[in-house]
């Protein structure tokens, strides 16, 4: 799919510029020589990067790059700006702006910080994808899944685990060990001591009482969740209901 880029600078040769820098490149290129003519634009059409020069006239392009963070937007936004304006960019920086380029427009700069921008741009929705993907396997899996940290706090907790021990959402923050020994809580301090155990990813099966007071066979296996150098942050818990010990034995 070819990006779709909005250009925002009052000088005309600067529009002229960057059009035919980008769209020899290949990228789709709109203008816009105002600050309404460029929120005009962003309201009536989507852009995959922003190119916006600080200074409108005697309005200033922030306005916009507010308005595209209060949105919510993962539109990269990149400041244009002159010599005297760089503190400014910088500070464009740190309110949201993916970076800052000055005057005057060099080729090989502009399309440099574009493909940097765009590639921010397409990390950011496959990880918006890839999260929403996640989310809804969690809360549609026919297994109970409990997510820890590494103190072993309950941090989340799918509908089906809810079930399986009759527990809701105020177990969140508390420790496995901290919800009791009783009832269908007392298979979660079995799970606490087998975390400790280390036994990561072997699958056990467990006796558990359920929220009705019936004897059920459980399985479960834990699994740690790990940083890229290797340190743990949490756990990951699968809980699986067999069914009653009558039945299973």
């Amino acid at each position: 799919m070819i990006s779709r880029i909005l250009v925002v600078d009052d000088e005309e040769n600067i529009r002229f510029t960057f059009d035919s820098f980008l769209s020899d490149e290949g990228y789709t290129v709109t203008t816009a020589s105002s600050l309404q003519e460029g929120k005009k634009l962003l309201q009536e059409q989507e852009f995959d990067l922003i190119f916006l020069d600080i200074l409108l006239g005697r309005e200033s392009g922030l306005e916009i790059l507010r308005e595209v963070r209060e949105k919510g937007l993962q539109t990269p936004v990149v400041m244009i700006t002159g010599a005297p304006e760089v503190e400014t960019a910088a500070e464009a920086v740190r309110y949201g702006a993916f970076d800052y380029i000055p005057k005057p427009i060099m080729q090989e700069n502009l399309l440099r910080v574009a493909r940097l921008a765009l590639d921010h741009k397409k990390l950011l929705v496959e990880n918006e994808t890839f999260k929403m993907r996640l989310e809804a396997l969690f809360r549609c899996a026919r297994e109970g899944i409990f997510i820890t940290d590494n103190e072993l706090k309950v941090a989340e907790v799918n509908e089906a685990a809810k079930e399986i021990f009759g527990c809701d959402d105020s177990i969140v923050g508390k420790r496995l060990d901290e919800l009791g020994s009783d009832g269908s809580y007392a298979t979660l301090a079995k799970f606490n001591d087998m975390i400790k155990a280390r036994f990561e990813g072997e699958i056990y099966r467990l006796e558990g009482v359920s929220p009705t007071g019936d004897n059920r066979i459980l399985s479960l296996s834990a699994s740690p969740l790990t940083t890229h150098e290797g340190v743990d942050y949490g756990y990951v818990l699968i809980i699986r209901d067999e069914g009653e010990v009558s039945a299973v034995a």
